[in-house]
């Protein structure tokens, strides 16, 4: 839950705290005497380079850095328009066009309506087809060393309405940002600076990508945000300013994927315009325009040119957003990047900027930012290259004279520099940052000491009643090497004390969470666990959990002690290796009573030996200081898992064997959405009774989770031997986004099917072994703990997601084994969930 706030706390952060420097036109293009919205109209700017095409509504939106004097609108059939901009003129304007009329001998011949959009002898098309045939030909690949310097830099301001700075009470509580504030750059809007991040790195790019380096050589940066977790914020600012590369098939905006206007299906879903060929330059360049065949589909509007040298190359683009897509907390958006040619004839990105007006509500304060990469120094096939020791930059350190950029700063840029530092040492800004990280992380900071996570302080069960807990962790500032976490917790109806604690050593001193992790741990509890939901004390243990549906009665009092050392490499391998002592008190309605009728059996122990194995090539995460999170990118995940328990070994009572492969992948396919397919099977070998079978996960709160069964029963279902798919896909609002009224609310289509196929072998049977426990019953003596049969387990859901930006409610549908007693065939699931 405590990550969960974390990401909903940023978002709200960002957005209510109370730039590229350009101008934004907006408007409508209609007909002047039909009033009808003219589509497909070429908009380009008076006497500089650059423009764009309306869209399937007549709807347009353009930017330029530069001072314009003017608009060109031109389509077939209508007189060309000049339209003329004034200082003063209003970003929103309304144009209308006159349609072309031949007078031939006194007759009055009218303009045919305009013909309907082809790709059949198009030569726009024709000349993009030929781009898409040489799209693997020109784009740059590693099959030879390359070495290069990469320069970025990130500036992010709140941007406000210009008419609402005096009665502003954030900007009154600290009027020293009122000297940083550009009014300028956007016309009627105020931009106040709040981040500033540049960074120098030395890469080296090898075939296959086997030896690939980067190295930071010079890094600055100011910022409001270092009271909270730094790195983390990070994370989440490159995830959303993510790398935009129009020779890839998709482009990523946060989670989101577009197709690109030159992948292999995109004739098929994108409009092309030849708007103009440049011919004051040699070889002569044409200006395509593209724009989406239907405005609500999650694809990009903009243009590319095209040198006409025999390459079909595009050698710049600039992207844009439509305002009809369903993307949430982009209120404006524009990518462009240049290219440039190497040595081997194929092209690499020389410069791009990504700048994006982030906001939860429109009109409203939203977050600024423009993204500038550059590339510098590029060569190939030079190996030679001695790459330094990486360095640890300061934050706090002033490094403005220093910094080797090899691009100026704006003013608006140096402005954030100039007055962040004042912002930070404001006590009442502290005493904001306070607060506001305790809504984030769910943790109160008390100096070395994190207490939390609050949603844990409170909860409840049928078992122990009320439960009441007390828990805390260190932070860096206790030590970037060890890390110590611990509780208490009491409940009022079973009156027993639990307990908690951990610690973490890291080999490393960049610390216990830092890629390539290091570690070794060693932890002791004793808690109250559902048998088979493995929920972890310091984790997942909070009061939202506490609301279940139908009977749940049914806990276990585990005592356990284990230790793990962790490694992580640089090829994306990991491994974990450890041992774990558990001892297993039935609780509640819960009861080891063997078959054979004798005495019940009050404890059950195992000891046992864990591996696991994962492999994640080119896995991603949110890497923060006190959490991290893998960014699912479409890359597979493997995680192989396996453990031997002996007995006779420190109080073991079994001996066995648990082998899982777990296969984790989300596939993308633009602009259909993308789905979460999980593959999971395993087995166990030896005789076991039913506690330490694999109880497969179910749910019974009212979330929808994932990778749980939702309306499967707490221990409903065992095996010794499974396998089951999950597939969760989403649509981004493919369907909804066509229907009128309805799209207004950006909600988006979602499924899921869960199928799980297993069985108890003859030997793990209590009804083969009378030493074996009877599988759980209910107060009445009815059974409620299965094993698979030749039928699979099934169910599968639809819902709505995006719904207030932050909602997912499915209805789930359960189809097989519904005379199993207290099952719930339907029902509805909630879950919050926060996405692009």
């Amino acid at each position: 839950m405590s990550k969960l706030l974390s990401s909903v706390g940023l978002l709200i952060l960002l957005f209510s705290l109370p730039s590229f420097g350009q101008t934004t036109i907006k408007g409508v293009i209609k007909d002047k005497h039909t009033k009808q919205p003219i589509p497909s109209v070429s908009i380009s700017f008076a006497g500089v380079s650059g423009g764009t095409v309306s869209d399937k509504e007549g709807f347009f939106q353009i930017r330029i850095s530069k001072t314009i004097k003017g608009l060109v609108f031109s389509a077939i059939g209508y007189k060309k328009h000049h339209f003329t901009l004034s200082e003063k003129e209003s970003p929103y304007v309304n144009i209308e066009l006159e349609e072309l009329r031949n007078d031939l001998d006194g007759v009055s011949i009218v303009a045919a309506k305009r013909p309907r959009y082809r790709n059949k002898n198009n030569e726009a098309v024709e000349l993009i087809k030929h781009i898409i045939d040489h799209r693997d030909k020109n784009r740059n690949k590693q099959d030879s060393t390359v070495v290069f310097k990469l320069y970025e830099k990130l500036n992010m301001s709140l941007n406000m309405g210009a008419a609402e700075i005096p009665t502003s009470s954030f900007l009154r509580k600290f009027p020293f940002l009122l000297k940083t504030a550009d009014t300028v750059r956007l016309p009627g809007r105020a931009l106040i600076p709040l981040f500033m991040r540049e960074r120098l790195s030395l890469c080296q790019e090898t075939k296959d990508h086997v030896d690939d380096k980067s190295v930071v050589l010079d890094e600055k940066q100011s910022r409001v945000d270092q009271g909270f977790d730094e790195d983390g914020i990070d994370e989440y600012l490159n995830h959303i300013y993510q790398h935009v590369d129009i020779y890839d098939h998709d482009i990523s905006l946060g989670s989101q994927r577009f197709l690109s206007p030159i992948s292999s299906l995109a004739p098929e879903f994108y409009k092309y315009f030849i708007t103009d060929t440049i011919k004051d330059v040699k070889p002569y360049v044409v200006r395509l325009a593209f724009s989406p065949r239907s405005k609500q589909d999650q694809l990009f509007m903009g243009e590319m040119l095209i040198p006409l040298d025999g390459n079909y190359a595009v050698s710049s683009v600039t992207l844009y957003l439509n305002k009809a897509i369903n993307i949430n907390w982009v209120n404006d958006f524009q990518a462009s990047v240049d290219y440039k040619r190497d040595k081997k004839g194929q092209y690499y990105i020389a410069k791009s900027t990504t700048a994006m007006d982030l906001g939860l509500f429109k009109g409203k304060h939203s977050l600024y930012g423009v993204r500038t990469v550059g590339t510098f120094d590029y060569t190939i096939g030079n190996k030679g290259v001695v790459f330094p020791m990486p360095k640890t930059f300061s934050s706090r350190k002033k490094r403005l004279d220093t910094f080797s950029r090899p691009l100026a700063l704006s003013s608006l840029e140096l402005n954030a520099y100039k007055n962040i530092d004042s912002l930070k040492e404001s006590p009442k800004f502290k005493r904001f940052i306070g607060l506001s990280t305790l809504v984030m992380s769910g943790y109160n900071k008390r100096g070395p000491i994190d207490i939390g996570p609050v949603t844990s302080f409170y909860s409840f069960n049928n078992v122990e009643g009320t439960r009441l807990r007390l828990s805390a962790r260190t932070n860096e500032d206790f030590s970037d090497k060890w890390v110590v976490d611990g509780g208490v917790a009491y409940g009022t109806k079973d009156k027993q004390w639990k307990h908690a604690v951990g610690v973490i050593y890291s080999f490393k001193p960049e610390g216990v969470l830092r890629y390539p992790i290091n570690s070794i741990t060693i932890k002791s509890s004793y808690e109250t666990q559902i048998p088979g939901q493995d929920f972890s004390f310091i984790e997942e243990d909070n009061f939202l959990l506490s609301f279940k549906r139908g009977v749940d009665d049914k806990r276990l009092y585990t005592r356990k002690w284990s230790g793990e050392y962790f490694r992580e490499m640089e090829n994306n391998l990991s491994y974990r290796l450890g041992y774990r002592n558990q001892e297993f008190n039935p609780a509640g309605g819960l009861i080891f009573q063997p078959e054979s009728g004798a005495a019940l059996v009050h404890n059950l122990q195992v000891s046992e030996f864990t591996s696991e194995f994962r492999w994640a090539p080119k896995e991603q995460f949110f890497q923060g200081k006190r959490f991290r999170r893998p960014i699912k990118n479409g890359h597979p995940v493997f995680t192989f898992r396996a453990s031997a328990a002996i007995k006779g070994f420190l109080g073991g009572d079994y001996t066995y064997q648990n082998l899982s492969l777990n296969i984790f992948k989300r596939v993308y396919v633009s602009p259909f959405g993308y789905s979460d397919v999980i593959l999971e099977g395993g087995m166990i070998l030896g005789k076991v009774p039913f506690p330490l079978l694999s109880i497969h996960k179910a749910n019974q709160t009212y979330s929808y989770q994932i990778q749980s069964y939702n309306l499967m029963n707490f221990m409903e279902f065992m095996s010794d031997r499974y396998a089951n798919i999950n597939i969760d896909h989403s649509l981004n609002g493919l369907l909804l986004n066509k229907i009128p009224l309805i799209k207004r609310l950006q909600l988006r289509e979602v499924f899921s099917a869960k199928i799980l196929y297993g069985g108890i072998s003859a030997k793990n049977r209590p009804e083969n072994d009378p030493d074996l426990y009877r599988f759980a019953t209910d107060k009445d003596g009815m059974q409620t703990s299965f094993g698979l049969g030749k039928t699979p387990y099934v169910e599968g859901s639809v819902g709505l997601s995006n719904i207030f930006k932050l909602l997912r409610i499915d209805y789930v549908r359960r189809f097989t084994y519904l005379d199993h007693p207290n099952v719930a065939k339907s029902g509805i699931r909630a879950r919050i969930h926060v996405d692009f």
